[in-house]
């Protein structure tokens, strides 16, 4: 049975076959560009109109159209104009955050929309996210960058210019998940709007952060370290001629889950 149908100005990835090894290459296809792989050249019309799924024989191999994932759409077609949470941690996070259908999370720093997309990909359409950026540039981008994957996600996601670390204007809130410099001077400010036992979840990426941070919990009242994670991730390489661990994903940050209790 044919899938969808790859249109002109589509991000696309194309896995090329040649000799065992299979590279993939993600770009946006147009029928008037012609595209340089391994195998040869693939030319942009022989894209277009194709079922995602497709083969296209090329001089030296075979190429295959695939349709990206959200996390091919995330690491290769998303603008960046901030440091990025990337799949690995971010999955991990919207776990520990207790993310379901219908919830209502607060993220503080939209930056790129990476993790926003993540949150109401699964919160989404009977839950809400409410994403603080301080920089209304941030959120222009996030916003394009959401439109580009499911314009559908905007309907329930409220990007508001703000500094969490001063005033939060939702309460009774499910969860919330933080990617700023200093989340330690928000801690005031979440224990007023999360509900009593709900998670936060705080991405830091260094170890001075991660110091500060823990050394406010510690030492103050109304939350409880639960966890602090450091994730790794390694592609295994497989060609005909060997199986073999690739690469080790570098570091990127730690993540602390907090739990929100009654203050005594």
């Amino acid at each position: 049975m044919s899938g969808a149908i790859v249109r002109n100005g589509d991000p696309i990835v194309v896995a090329v076959k040649t000799r065992g090894s299979i590279r993939l290459y993600y770009f946006t296809v147009y029928s008037d560009r012609v595209y340089s792989t391994i195998a040869g050249s693939l030319p942009g019309s022989r894209i277009v109109s194709k079922s995602y799924g497709s083969v296209i024989e090329l001089a030296d191999g075979e190429a295959y159209i695939l349709k990206p994932t959200l996390r091919d759409l995330l690491e290769n077609f998303y603008e960046r104009v901030t440091q990025v949470i990337y799949p690995k941690d971010a999955l991990l996070i919207a776990l520990e955050a207790d993310l379901k259908p219908g919830s209502r999370i607060l993220e503080g720093g939209t930056g790129s929309g990476f993790l926003t997309t993540i949150i109401a990909n699964i919160v989404c359409p009977q839950g809400r996210v409410y994403t603080y950026d301080i920089k209304p540039y941030n959120i222009e981008v996030a916003k394009r960058n959401i439109l580009s994957f499911n314009p559908n996600l905007l309907e329930c996601i409220e990007f508001k210019v703000g500094d969490i670390r001063s005033k939060i204007f939702e309460n009774n809130l499910d969860s919330a998940v933080l990617d700023i410099p200093d989340p330690w001077e928000a801690l005031d400010t979440l224990w007023l709007s999360l509900k009593s036992g709900a998670p936060l979840i705080v991405f830091i990426p260094s170890m001075n952060q991660l110091v500060k941070l823990t050394d406010k919990v510690l030492y103050a009242k109304g939350w409880i370290i639960e966890k602090v994670i450091e994730t790794y991730e390694r592609e295994v390489e497989v060609t005909l001629e060997s199986i073999r661990p690739s690469r080790i994903s570098p570091f990127t940050g730690f993540i602390v889950v907090l739990r929100r209790v009654d203050r005594i």
